[in-house]
């Protein structure tokens, strides 16, 4: 059976009876005089925003661990959202312990209960759900059994007290924003056989200061480490090919990187507001510099740009106010907007290209005026005529 409730004014307390299976979508929506509800066995699916507007709710009660993770939550309907508390046969749950009989953890199963303290999941769960921790904010240790293998997005998102996590040897990916904004987290050990980082699986981790990324990651997703403030040291594996957008955008106590020689694709805003780098080395595979991938390096001394870049693109070093010298490949044929712009102390601009390369809107803006552009032997009079390069006052021409 289904269960709907039309008139909830002066409602404070629901039991869903044994017997029923689905709680309808909008069942209790805006019931906000409602404090309790208790949830029987037998409901499988909670239909779509059945307790959005509850905002009195301070308990959810139930008598079965493993039933209740095997209820299907469809969009923003667990209504611990709003209650945080969960109470089994009438005890507040603090530590979880999931059942031996549990194979797998539902989506959102959990979410927002901060009643939580610490979390333990049995080898008998071989995957976790999406969002199914998420903003358990009371959670300070959790227990990963040794059969999961798949870790969901969202997992463990805004789990701010939680310290460590040991990942199981068996996970082979992690998924979208599955760690973001565990800001308490100070360490966590990526197993070998992990071969997919997911979208902003660890952003805004700041308590994380290292990190070891295995051998067998391909590709570091989009955010992946983006806003850890905290990291200082990454180590990035010769298996990476491609560093997503904004990979480790705002890791601003980094110091150092090295970028593998196998990598082909450094996303937009990659390495952008990481202002305690000093110097790095782009690799020979890689053909395009992404928008913005070094935007506010404010550290940045030294770049060196490989002979297989044919294109820097907007923004890519905008606002590297310590960059001295850069020295453009033979090969590049376009630079975008942005890309140099702010770069106040750029002194010296090598480009080594014999046709000037394309430029957008300020490309050189408050650089052209100071700095001294040096130009292939012969080729003075074309950069002089260039829309983009006419503008420094300064050209000289050298052998490269």
């Amino acid at each position: 059976g289904s269960y709907t409730f039309e008139d909830c004014s002066g409602l404070t307390s629901v039991t869903i009876g044994n017997g029923v299976t689905t709680i309808e979508s909008y069942a209790f929506y805006n019931c906000s005089g409602l404090t309790s509800v208790t949830i029987g066995n037998s409901v499988t699916t909670i239909g779509s925003h059945t307790f959005s507007g509850c905002s009195s709710l301070t308990g959810v009660y139930i008598t079965d661990i493993a039933k209740w993770c095997a209820i299907e939550f469809e969009d923003n309907a667990n209504p611990l959202s709003y209650a945080h508390n969960l109470y089994l046969n009438g005890e507040l749950v603090t530590e979880l312990v999931i059942p031996d009989s549990v194979t797998s953890i539902g989506n959102c199963a959990f979410y927002n209960c901060t009643s939580l303290t610490s979390v333990t999941i049995p080898d008998s769960v071989t995957s976790i759900g999406s969002y199914t921790f998420e903003d358990c904010s009371g959670l300070t240790s959790v227990t990963i059994g040794n059969s999961v293998t798949t870790i969901g997005s969202h997992t463990f998102s805004g789990c701010s007290s939680l310290t460590s996590v040991t990942i199981p040897d068996g996970v082979t990916s992690i998924g979208r924003g599955a760690f973001s904004s565990c800001s308490g987290l100070t360490s966590i050990t990526i197993p070998d056989g992990v071969t997919l980082i997911g979208d902003y699986a660890f952003s805004s981790c700041s308590g994380l200061t290292s990190i070891t990324i295995p051998d067998g990651v391909t590709s570091i997703g989009s955010g992946a480490f983006s806003s850890c403030s905290g990291l200082t040291s990454v180590t990035i594996p010769d298996s990476v090919t491609s560093i997503g957008d904004s990979a480790f955008f705002n890791c601003r106590n980094l110091t150092s990187i090295t970028i593998p020689d196998g990598v082909t694709l450094i996303g937009d805003y990659a390495f952008s507001s990481c202002s305690g780098l000093t110097s790095i080395t782009i690799p020979d595979g890689v053909t395009s510099i992404g928008s913005g991938a070094f935007s506010s390096c404010s550290g940045l001394t030294s770049v060196t740009i490989p002979d297989s870049v044919t294109s820097i693109g907007d923004s890519a070093f905008f606002n590297c106010r310590n960059l001295t010298s850069i020295t453009i490949p033979d090969g590049v044929t376009l630079i975008g907007d942005y890309a140099f712009f702010k770069c106040r102390n750029l002194t010296s601009i090598y480009c080594k290209a014999i046709v000037p390369p394309s430029t957008g809107n300020y490309t050189f803006n408050s650089v052209n005026a100071t700095a001294t552009l040096y130009v292939p032997t012969g080729c003075k009079a074309a950069y002089a005529a260039a829309a983009g390069w006419k503008d420094f006052k300064t050209i000289k021409e050298t052998q490269f």
